[in-house]
């Protein structure tokens, strides 16, 4: 045991002393470098260089002839020819200055291109005199590809930013604005200034139920204040034009490695036109109720008066029908429209299509009809055709029937006019069409209706105020 610990001893002793050798060597030291290194003479000639210079160079030049550098070709760093004199050594051996950090490509005989990191020291002698330089070299290539890749990612992603359809913006940890994308932009209707506007870029802010949201209170001032992420907060932003609409937010504060507050990023979900659809999606119900209480109601009028009379119950039944068709014809017309408006020519010819041909002649112009006053006009001039189907000028083949209608200082004005038909006779009663007629257009449109029981035919005029029926 012994013996060993001695050998081992010695071993160590051989081995600092052989280090020690190469240490005083210099040019031991400079071999086993990983960097390249040369040395070049005050008129620039490589007297020295390591193997390291050489693997890089992709080539061992002739000490004493070759000049500044070793590589058969060099390039800037932006791929353009380096001529002699730009080379690094050149310029420490004209100005006696070093050259630090610059990057060059040099191209092997097979083509392949490295990027090195170039370092240039001058060399004096004791007396101060330029003698030579010496230059370090490193591969870069990785690094450089790396970096590349890197700004490539970078711009990618600046790209994907810009070009999303969602307002994205950033701030410091004190909320002052960073930078944003135009879709930001575009929703607030400004662009804001840069280091200088506060938490959001909106001209001015609200809460859901519309009250003023100070900016100092936004999703984003929030999520800063307490360090947290907020997911869907909602709020109403106004531009500077008085535009509003609605936005989803969700801030993220950022952290550096050491859990400090750096800024944050938010990111507004637009969701004015969803908004507007539920507002218009809650008035269309809202709507579509009134119109099924009203038409239920007019429904349980046309049976209750359908059914009044002691008569024949299949006639009953079939005049309840007749109506019914006519009350959902008018609504046809209106869905085709989508409940906006209808037709006055529309209506008329949809009522008298059943009595078609050279006994109904029908003009006017073209007026539109709201709701309501569409499907009055509907069922009241279905009560005057039916009537003069079965007892007018509808009757028989030899009666004749016009249809006028146009637009007066006081409103609308439609004529029913019967002729060449059965002889009239005034009604010793007041049946369910009459009383119909007279009761919807007063009650409905707060119009007027006059009868004329005249013998050659019956004459019905109607008027209304257009502010009412259009």
């Amino acid at each position: 045991m012994r013996e060993a610990g001695l050998a081992s001893r010695d071993g160590r002793a051989s081995s600092r002393q052989a280090l020690q050798r190469i240490f005083r060597s210099w040019e031991g030291l400079v071999e086993r470098l990983p960097v390249g290194v040369y040395v070049c003479d005050a008129g620039g000639v490589i007297v020295h260089y390591n193997r390291r210079a050489a693997e890089l160079w992709g080539r061992s030049p002739d000490l004493g002839a070759d000049e500044l550098y070793g590589a058969l070709r060099i390039f800037h760093a932006d791929g353009q020819r380096l001529e002699p004199h730009q080379s690094a050594v050149a310029e420490v051996l004209a100005t006696g200055a070093p050259v630090k950090d610059r990057e060059v490509i040099v191209e092997h005989v097979d083509g392949r291109r490295l990027h090195l990191l170039t370092n240039a020291e001058p060399l004096f002698d004791d007396h101060g005199a330029l003698v030579g330089a010496v230059n370090c070299i490193q591969d870069v290539t990785d690094l450089r590809q790396a970096r590349n890749m890197l700004r490539a990612r970078q711009g990618w992603s600046q790209r994907v930013l810009e070009s999303s359809p969602v307002a994205i913006y950033q701030t410091d940890s004190e909320g002052v604005l960073l930078g944003f994308n135009s879709a930001a932009a575009a929703l607030w209707g400004r662009e804001p200034r840069i280091g200088e506007d506060r938490w959001c870029g909106s001209y001015k802010l609200f809460w859901p139920d519309g009250s003023p949201m100070p900016l100092e209170t936004c999703p984003m001032a929030q999520a800063i204040r307490e360090r947290r992420q907020i997911a869907g907060a909602e709020a109403i932003f106004e531009r500077p034009d008085g535009g509003r609409g609605a936005f989803l937010a969700y801030p993220t504060p950022l952290f550096d490695a050491d859990g400090q507050l750096v800024g944050a990023v938010n990111l507004l979900v637009d969701i004015t036109e969803r908004k507007r659809a539920e507002d218009l999606q809650k008035t269309l119900l809202d709507e579509l109720n009134h119109r099924v209480k009203n038409t239920l109601a007019t429904v349980q009028s046309l049976a209750a008066h359908s059914f009044s009379d002691v008569g024949d119950p299949a006639g009953m039944r079939q005049a309840f029908e007749a109506r019914l068709m006519a009350l959902s014809g008018a609504h046809n017309q209106l869905a085709d429209r989508r409940w906006e408006a209808a037709d006055l020519l529309d209506i008329v010819a949809g009522v008298l299509a059943p009595y078609g041909g050279e006994a109904v002649f029908c003009e006017g112009p073209s007026i539109q009809l709201s709701t309501r006053a569409s499907v009055t006009f509907a069922m009241v001039l279905h009560e005057l055709a039916t009537n003069a189907g079965k007892y007018g000028a509808l009757a028989n083949g030899d009666g004749r029937l016009l249809v006028h209608w146009a637009t007066t200082p006081e409103g609308l004005s439609l004529e029913w006019r019967e002729s060449h038909g059965p002889a009239v006779k005034p009604p010793q009663h007041k049946g369910f069409g009459l009383r119909f007629i007279r009761g919807a257009i007063e009650r409905e449109l707060a119009g007027t209706v006059d009868f004329d029981f005249v013998e050659t035919g019956l004459r019905c005029r109607i008027s209304a105020p257009l502010t009412v029926a259009t």
